[in-house]
């Protein structure tokens, strides 16, 4: 099998030639210079690609667009990117570090009525990707296939981006109706998102989710994150997708609310000790069918010998992952992982895959 077909019959649940594995790497890795695509072919790895990322090619639609009386804009000053959301009622701030918010948003009651209004006339539109999809499809070849990559939906943005963890939970427990009230007028912006996302030219679309309980309960994801996901894969599923959530933290105390949304499988699963999943454990509450990308866990992959990649590869692969429709991820997303390391799990999947 090629990287495409083996990639695309696990995506149907159907049986495969051998172990399939992935990798994410960027320009820490790879240097200014490097192509990801030649590194996976290097490698022999097959290419689940997320958006053509490492590549030239990317993804517009869907697009959120501001309603008329919004102005959005952006700036750098340093190190710090800014961005400013203006509209006749008032004026909101974010500000951004590298890949990560240093200032939110919301971080006020007045905040959050001014950040619903301006959602008020928010809607996400459509744009042709045909040929940007087209353009990378041909570039990836018969190394593998592309996932649309998009999010994250409401909560996890609400937590990650716009408010952030503290702001979200005590606006929550203090103005809860003003809160849902937000909530509900951004997913119902996203259920157009996702019906749009259902039509586009990719196979599947992996939900952005970084799902975790170190900032999401399962109180929280039952009451809100959970129904929004589902209302992702209904809209996947109509549209003939396969509808991945990508899970990159401790996702063990939601697998059975994970299993109520109906996805088909779970990216970027991570065992302990970084992450507190077991593959076979999300097999015992998800289902035998699960679609499962498993992530080699950083203390080995990142942090441990070279030498003990290929022993914790033997014990974490087990007959029963194997059976499953599974991809090894390998990832190296914002930091620098020595070649050595992929070259190791290259040489395991040579002698074990």
């Amino acid at each position: 099998m090629t990287g495409r077909e083996r990639l695309s019959a696990i995506l149907r649940r159907e049986p495969t030639d051998r172990l399939s594995w992935t990798v994410l790497a960027d320009g820490h890795t790879l240097g200014a210079e490097g192509s990801f695509l030649s590194f996976c072919r290097g490698l022999g790895c097959d290419v689940f690609s997320l958006n053509g990322w490492g590549t030239a090619h990317g993804f517009a639609s869907p697009e959120l667009q501001w309603g008329e009386d919004v102005k959005a804009r952006a700036w750098t000053e340093g190190d710090a990117t800014i961005w400013e959301l203006r509209s006749a009622e008032g004026t909101l701030r974010s500000v951004w570090r590298g890949s990560h918010p240093v200032k939110y948003y919301v971080e006020t009651l007045a905040e959050l009525h001014l950040y619903r209004s301006m959602w008020e006339g928010a809607r996400y539109v459509v744009r042709d990707d045909a040929a940007a999809f087209a353009a990378l499809d041909a570039e990836i070849g018969d190394a593998g296939v592309i996932t649309r990559f998009w999010g994250p939906s409401t909560i996890p943005r609400l937590l990650e981006t716009d408010i952030g963890i503290a702001g979200f939970y005590y606006l929550l427990h203090d103005h809860r109706r003003e809160m849902e009230a937000l909530i509900d007028r951004m997913h119902a912006c996203e259920t157009e998102a996702f019906r749009l996302l259902a039509q586009g030219p990719w196979s599947s679309v992996t939900l952005v989710e970084n799902t975790s309980t170190r900032y999401i309960s399962p109180e929280i994801y039952r009451l809100y994150n959970g129904p929004h996901v589902r209302d992702f894969v209904d809209a996947m599923h109509a549209g003939g997708k396969v509808a991945i959530l990508h899970m990159c933290g401790h996702v063990r105390d939601l697998l059975s609310q994970i299993r109520e949304t109906g996805a088909d499988g779970a990216h970027a699963l991570t065992p302990p000790p970084t992450g507190d999943t077991p593959w076979e454990l999300a097999l015992d509450v998800l289902g035998e069918e699960t679609i499962l990308f498993g992530t080699l866990d950083p203390t080995v992959w990142v942090l441990g010998p070279v030498e003990a990649i290929g022993p914790a590869l033997d014990r974490l692969i087990t007959p029963r992952v194997r059976r499953a429709p599974f991809s090894l991820l390998v990832a190296a997303d914002g930091i620098r992982v020595p070649r050595e390391r992929f070259e190791a799990v290259a040489r395991w999947m040579g002698a074990n895959g």
